[in-house]
């Protein structure tokens, strides 16, 4: 008898047009969402928003979980407290003008302890007592590089400290090592993206290719010369995997290189700059990074933190036998 009331009340006028209106006010709320695509998960979207509140954390001189996973000396020895190979160090200096260049190979990396993209990377021969970049034939002068080292942590695009690692695959044939860079959410991997670097610091030479964790081409990529599926593939992913799952952030790149068969370790990137990418496969990243987020948040709740865990091997990085920096002793800030 109830149920029958109600439908005979709702036919009055004023009943009637109060459920037409929020049927409309529905419609238009749906009709704006897709206008945004506020209702579609979206990759694009969480990485822009990630980057607005890291701007509001800084603000606030909130510690940034991000920036932590970024330093290249911290990811250093949280690769190798997991048994993954970094890079052999040579030194490690407070500022740039402190490099001992006389002690170093023929074939070496100075890098910064932080800095987006190759702004504090500079891959190095010695050739006839004279210095160049790698890809390149041009030489360059160890004061030269100490300049724009100095120049770019002067306008805060780089950090310190600053140190030295083998070049690897020793720079045969004037280039630098395929990179392999994976997308990884909390332990689940998107895909692979192969990237070969013919001139450094130039993005207009670099040819990439993206495939599945399978090796099967993705979004129409195909087969570039030079840039075959790693043969062990299987294991990059895999270490990839478990160096996400102990980074509790939805998304990390994990950037690794395949040396001889040897996986070595890049760097964790947090936040890339702005892939381009098709609107199936932003979506997809974006319900993996949902996903991801919804893990990490419950790792939390259930007496986790964000900060990285380390594995049960060394994390001391060295040079030699000196010991040169330890994960909780500093380089965090």
């Amino acid at each position: 008898m109830l149920t029958w009331a109600r439908r005979r009340a709702r036919r009055l006028a004023p009943f009637a047009w109060r459920d037409e209106t929020i049927r409309k006010l529905r419609a238009d709320k749906q009709q704006l969402l897709e206008q945004l695509g506020a209702d579609t998960p979206s990759f694009l979207h969480h990485t822009m928003a990630d980057r607005r509140i890291n701007a509001h954390m800084s603000d606030r001189n909130y510690p940034d979980r991000g920036n932590l996973v970024a330093r290249k000396l911290k990811s250093y020895a949280f690769a190798q407290s997991h048994g993954v190979r970094i890079p052999t160090m040579f030194g490690i200096w407070d500022r740039p003008e402190d490099i001992d260049w006389s002690s170093l190979p023929d074939e070496v990396v100075i890098k910064s302890n932080t800095g987006a993209s190759t702004r504090g990377v500079f891959p190095l021969r010695r050739v006839d007592g004279a210095w160049s970049i790698v890809t390149t034939s041009t030489p360059i002068a160890a004061e030269d590089v100490v300049a724009r080292l100095q120049s770019r942590h002067a306008d805060h695009l780089i950090g310190g400290p600053f140190f030295a690692e083998e070049l690897l695959g020793g720079g045969r044939g004037n280039r630098l090592p395929d990179e392999v860079r994976v997308a990884a959410f909390y332990g689940e991997i998107a895909h692979v993206v192969l990237r070969q670097v013919h001139d450094h610091g130039n993005t207009g030479t670099v040819k990439a290719r993206r495939i599945s964790i399978d090796g099967a081409a993705l979004d129409g990529d195909e087969e570039h010369d030079g840039l075959e599926v790693p043969g062990n593939l299987d294991e990059l992913v895999d270490v990839a995997r478990r160096l996400s799952s102990c980074v509790p952030r939805p998304y990390v790149r994990v950037d690794l290189y395949d040396i001889a068969g040897e996986v070595v370790f890049g760097e964790l990137t947090p936040r890339p700059g702005s892939p381009k990418l098709t609107a199936d496969l932003d979506r997809r990243l974006g319900e993996l990074w949902e996903e991801a987020e919804a893990r990490v948040l419950n790792d939390v709740i259930d007496g986790g933190d964000y900060r990285m865990r380390f594995g049960p091997g060394p994390r001391e990085l060295r040079v030699g036998d000196v010991e040169v920096f330890v994960p909780e002793r500093g380089f965090d800030a």
